[in-house]
């Protein structure tokens, strides 16, 4: 029975997903059938007047279900429901609140990067402490926007500031923080250098990359600055700290709300910090190049992350699966594992799969030439890692640990081609029923710095 109201409920969201379409197809069936029966029946045949009404009935009730989606649900239905909306909670209508999030992972699970990109037009102005996530999962889509004629600024810390010492000592000691903005900044390079080098785009955009030298008033993306169709979704309150989530809000462009002081907040930032030049060659005197590789964030062949297929016996491109409540994230990068999500039976008897992660080195990179090989690494239940034959002693997990495992992988790195395997290994839950008990997965980003 319970089976039988589920099917019906899908059955009813499909409909009610596709019924513009569904209006217009029998509208236009309808009138095939209209038109088609006068040429394809003889006139004095006695089925030909009872078809020819069938079918344009059946055109009328496409034209009543296109006018009913169109003007009454889509038209009248959202005055009904912005009415309530203000009645409900006047002071954020009144502000130009669209949304409230309690902390990032919350945020990104409503509005992604590129859903936000796509709406811009003319400006897009990004500033936070790093823009890690913005360097990585979204660099081809900044590269699309600047060469479509829209123009970026982006404004991060300075890597020499005091600000990342302090948050250094917060780290205990770290300096993940600073070789994050160290890593975005060479990835924003590289993108700046892509976007010089691609011919034809005259009416290309700009690229401008800004740094300042105090503590954040906020982190925030503004969309189309002070047009009518701006957008700004930004942290509430100042950066204080690398472990403390901070709440996140989405404001529009509404006279007399909250979106003027956003704008005024970012344009004083921007007024403070200073101009960051990407075509220097060495952009901190090190000579070295900086890759990153991130689970889930890259389609290309050469950097995606793979899981070995039994029943085809071969690698496939992993997926990005659902995340558990509970599990935390890595900047830039998403859940991955074989499927969107493992099925009760896997769940119940538990699982063993493989992914693997192949990247080049210069030939000639011997010795010290790997300054920095970091990988930052989740996993739900049990992960063993292999890297170019050489297995590691530790077992990673962590899922729900406020900070990722950060294995430092340098000395197993060799010039040519380097392999990266993860064998991932999910408990048997034999008494599992609630959905979310079925996510596996893992996560990773590894941070590769070497001389040229």
């Amino acid at each position: 029975m319970s089976q039988l109201v589920t099917e019906n409920l899908s059955l009813k969201v499909w409909v009610r997903e596709r019924i513009l379409f569904l209006a217009l197809v029998i509208f236009f069936v309808g009138g095939a059938f209209y038109i088609g029966a006068g040429k394809f029946l003889d006139p004095h045949n006695e089925w030909l007047h009872p078809i020819k009404e069938f079918s344009l009935l059946l055109s009328l009730i496409g034209v009543v279900s296109l006018g009913y989606e169109l003007f009454l649900r889509e038209m009248t239905f959202r005055e009904y429901k912005d009415a309530l909306e203000e009645i409900v909670n006047p002071d954020a209508v009144r502000l130009g609140i669209e949304g409230i999030y309690k902390n990032r992972s919350e945020l990104g699970r409503s509005i992604s990067f590129e859903s936000l990109f796509r709406e811009v037009d003319k400006e897009l102005f990004v500033g936070g402490s790093s823009l890690l996530s913005i360097a990585t999962s979204s660099a081809e889509l900044l590269k699309k926007k600047v060469l479509s004629g829209v123009n970026v600024r982006l404004l991060l810390m300075d890597p020499s500031s005091y600000v990342v010492e302090i948050i250094t000592r917060q780290g205990k000691g770290r300096a993940t923080f600073l070789n994050e903005i160290r890593t975005s900044l060479m990835l924003l390079q590289k993108i700046s250098h892509e976007i010089d080098s691609e011919p034809g785009y005259l009416d290309r955009g700009k690229l401008t990359v800004h740094t300042y030298d105090c503590i954040p008033s906020h982190s925030f993306i503004c969309l189309d600055e002070g047009r009518l169709g701006g957008k700004i979704v930004a942290d509430i309150g100042p950066y204080l700290g690398r472990t403390t989530p901070r709440p996140s809000m989405v404001v529009v462009n509404k006279e007399n709300g909250i979106y003027d002081y956003w704008r005024k907040m970012g344009d004083l930032m921007w007024q403070e910090s200073n101009f960051f030049n990407l075509s220097k060659d060495d952009l901190f005197g090190t000579q070295t190049k900086a890759f990153m590789f991130t689970s889930g964030a890259s389609t290309k062949l050469d950097e995606r992350t793979e899981y070995y297929s039994q029943a085809t016996d071969s690698w496939e491109k992993a997926s990005i699966c659902k995340m558990n409540k509970n599990w935390q994230s890595i900047k830039g990068s998403q859940w991955i594992w074989v499927a969107e999500s493992a099925t009760p039976e896997e769940v119940k008897t538990g699982t063993k799969k493989r992914f693997r992660l192949l990247f080049n080195l210069p030939s000639d990179c011997r010795g010290e030439c790997v300054v920095r090989a970091d990988l930052f690494l989740r996993s739900s239940d049990e992960c063993r890692l292999n890297v170019n034959a050489a297995s590691m002693s530790q077992v990673y997990g962590g899922a729900a640990y406020p900070e990722p495992f950060i294995v430092d992988i340098s000395g197993y790195l060799k010039g040519g081609k380097n392999e990266i395997y993860f064998e991932l290994i999910s408990f048997a839950r034999p008494d599992t029923e609630k959905s979310e008990d079925s996510l596996a997965g893992l996560i990773y980003r590894l941070h590769l710095e070497y001389k040229e």
